[in-house]
């Protein structure tokens, strides 16, 4: 935690020398609140390691304000291996097709299509069943 506190300026011809030992006064008060500043986070950390708590992580600044590089410079490396969306049972034979009844169907509902699900199962041959729930 660093606080810089600037005082303000004060012009030379209004610089007496009560006014430099205060102003020396300050920043030495400046100094010494840096220094407990530090001193303090130094225990807190050392209690917080003693309590078996992690220490108070450390923050980079905000790099909101710097200059970001073009990113169209960048060539794209495109998709990854195996990441093309598809469908895995578009080429599986089906064995079975099973309807399925919902078990609660509120009054007045009507049937709109049936949402398929297909469960691959081995036997001493392959044998894949479509349960298509009511929707």
């Amino acid at each position: 935690m660093k606080v810089n506190l600037i005082p303000p300026t004060i012009p030379e011809d209004e610089k007496s020398p009560l006014v430099e030992q205060l102003v020396a006064f300050i920043e030495q008060q400046g100094n010494i609140i840096q220094q407990q500043a530090e001193q303090i986070q130094q225990l807190k950390d050392e209690i917080a390691r003693i309590k078996k708590q992690p220490p108070k992580p450390k923050i980079k600044p905000s790099s909101l304000e710097k200059k970001k590089k073009d990113k169209s410079t960048k060539q794209p490396k495109g998709k990854r291996p195996g990441s093309k969306k598809r469908r895995k049972t578009a080429k599986l034979q089906i064995h079975k097709d099973r309807p399925i009844e919902p078990e609660h169907i509120p009054d007045g509902s009507e049937f709109r299509y049936y949402k398929p699900f297909v469960v691959q199962d081995l036997k001493l041959q392959a044998f894949n069943t479509r349960y298509r729930l009511k929707v």
